[in-house]
């Protein structure tokens, strides 16, 4: 265990005399600059074109801090050896013990729903939180924009039936469950005359609910609760336009659809036996359904995750639970959704150490989508304030880093020559001038040529390091160019 997590846990009393244990070293990045648990909870982005060594370069050196430092955390994955890569990172580092493994071939499993809904604490069950679960999924899918583009009438929609359907589970069932979720929809009245109809009345779970949470309603509150329900499965729901509906419902039954299907629905819709808590208690959760295998459902069932562990390290308390945790997702562009946005704001007081890899720039505009997409992708990077920098060939993404790491006064000599023809004869004319102009400090072109590691390479990759706020001691600027040694897999 790291010495520093003991400064921690003995409280504000031993840090008045203690170092901060936020600026304890986790590696150098140069013999003079050491990469600290501050910098590391002020989240971390790395672009590096396929083939760069991110992974394998500043990602690897990453994950190995953090996992000797005694840090849990949680790894989403996109391809299939990055089960294998995490094992060895674990094996090298001694935490085997520690690492714990969400695929259909280990008997861990996390019911997302029934977390949300019973967990201690003043936010449970709340019914706009539950929905958020779900709307968050949609985004992440695509399935927000198919059909309405970026009109927000469908988001409103769309979060306006879920939360009813939450409610109605809740009041008339005790419980929230997937597969009752997917049955009130698919039940509900397709219209004013079906409301009537005894036989839709007896073969309806939603009908169902709605009588079961009017005898629940005991209290003024819970009675008008109730009547704003009948209100609007009985009367707003069947009136709506028939597309409108069709378009609500099918969004909803096909997410809910893959999650009732194996393997999700063993994984994700029975028990608890994993929680995203044990994160603080040291244990690495991967999450073992690469999206090149499992595509859409990849996603779905990671990003879900990933909410609710977001959600619940935010509620923590970091005096009770001191340990910092991290979050990595190689190809992050994956896993975007616009709450990342907003939990980075708040990561460093949470002691999450977020690192996010990508090739480009481009890849996180494209997940973000258009309209206000492309400014939440640039509030997520500015609140990631380590940048580390490999090589890349895209022109957009090196426009950015040059201009990011920005320009100085440097002084340029001109040289001036000539000559002319006088009584004398010809004779030659020269000078030298020196003026302070503005220049980058790193042209776009610079990142084209980084080490990319390999043989050719010795092993070694090429970043240059940026971090806002900091003049690096090695290069006496706002930039550094570090050497990522790549070790053998599992070394």
């Amino acid at each position: 265990m790291a010495p520093w997590l003991d400064i921690f846990r003995r409280g504000r009393s031993s840090a008045r005399v203690q170092p901060d244990p936020l600026d304890a070293p986790l590696c150098l990045f140069s013999p003079q600059d050491a990469f600290t648990l501050r910098d590391a909870c002020e989240g971390v982005c790395v672009v590096g074109g396929t083939g760069s060594g991110k992974t394998s370069g500043s990602g690897q050196t990453l994950a190995h801090a953090f996992l000797q430092a005694g840090f849990g955390g949680l790894v989403l994955t996109v391809k299939p050896d990055d089960r294998a890569l995490w094992e060895g990172y674990c094996r090298a580092c001694g935490r085997e013990d520690d690492l714990i493994i969400v695929a259909p071939d280990q008997p861990h499993r996390f019911n997302f729903l029934n977390f949300e809904f019973s967990r201690p604490g003043a936010g449970a069950g709340i019914t706009e939180n539950i929905a958020h679960l779900f709307m968050t999924a949609l985004e992440v899918g695509g399935r927000s924009a198919k059909e309405s583009g970026s009109d927000p009438f469908w988001n409103d929609s769309r979060t306006l039936v879920l939360r009813h359907m939450i409610v109605a589970a809740a009041s008339g069932l005790g419980r929230v469950s997937l597969a009752e979720l997917h049955d009130i929809i698919v039940s509900a009245p397709q219209s004013p005359e079906q409301v009537l109809d005894p036989c839709w009345q007896r073969e309806s779970l939603c009908f169902a609910c709605l009588e079961a949470a009017e005898r629940n309603a005991r209290t003024p509150d819970e009675r008008q609760d109730y009547e704003y329900l009948e209100r609007f499965w009985l009367g707003s729901f069947p009136q709506l336009a028939e597309k409108t509906r069709s378009i609500i419902v099918t969004s909803f039954v096909a997410l809910a659809d893959s999650f009732l299907r194996q393997p999700l629905r063993q994984l994700f819709c029975t028990d608890t036996t994993i929680a995203p808590e044990a994160t603080e208690r040291g244990k690495i959760i991967l999450l073992d359904l690469p999206v090149k295998e499992y595509n859409e459902v990849g996603v779905f069932a990671q990003v879900l995750f990933k909410l609710c562990w977001q959600k619940a390290i935010e509620r923590r308390d970091t005096r009770q639970s001191p340990r910092p945790v991290f979050l990595i997702s190689d190809e992050a562009q994956y896993f975007l959704t616009s709450y990342d946005q907003l939990f980075q704001t708040t990561a460093r007081s949470s002691r999450v150490c977020t690192v996010y890899l990508t090739q480009n720039l481009p890849n996180f505009y494209a997940a973000f989508g258009e309209g206000r997409g492309r400014s939440q992708a640039d509030s997520l990077l500015g609140n990631l304030q380590t940048k580390v920098l490999h090589c890349n060939g895209d022109a957009v993404t090196n426009e950015w880093a040059s201009k990011m790491i920005a320009q100085t006064w440097q002084s340029r000599t001109t040289v001036t020559g000539g000559s002319s023809l006088g009584r004398q004869g010809e004779t030659e004319n020269s000078g030298f001038s020196a003026a302070e102009q503005l220049a980058a400090q790193v042209l776009p072109v610079e990142f084209t040529t980084l080490a990319k590691g390999g043989p050719q390479s010795g092993f070694v990759v090429e970043g240059i390091v940026f971090q806002s706020g900091r003049v690096w001691n090695a290069s006496r600027s706002n930039h550094l160019r570090v050497l990522f040694p790549q070790r053998p897999e599992g070394k």
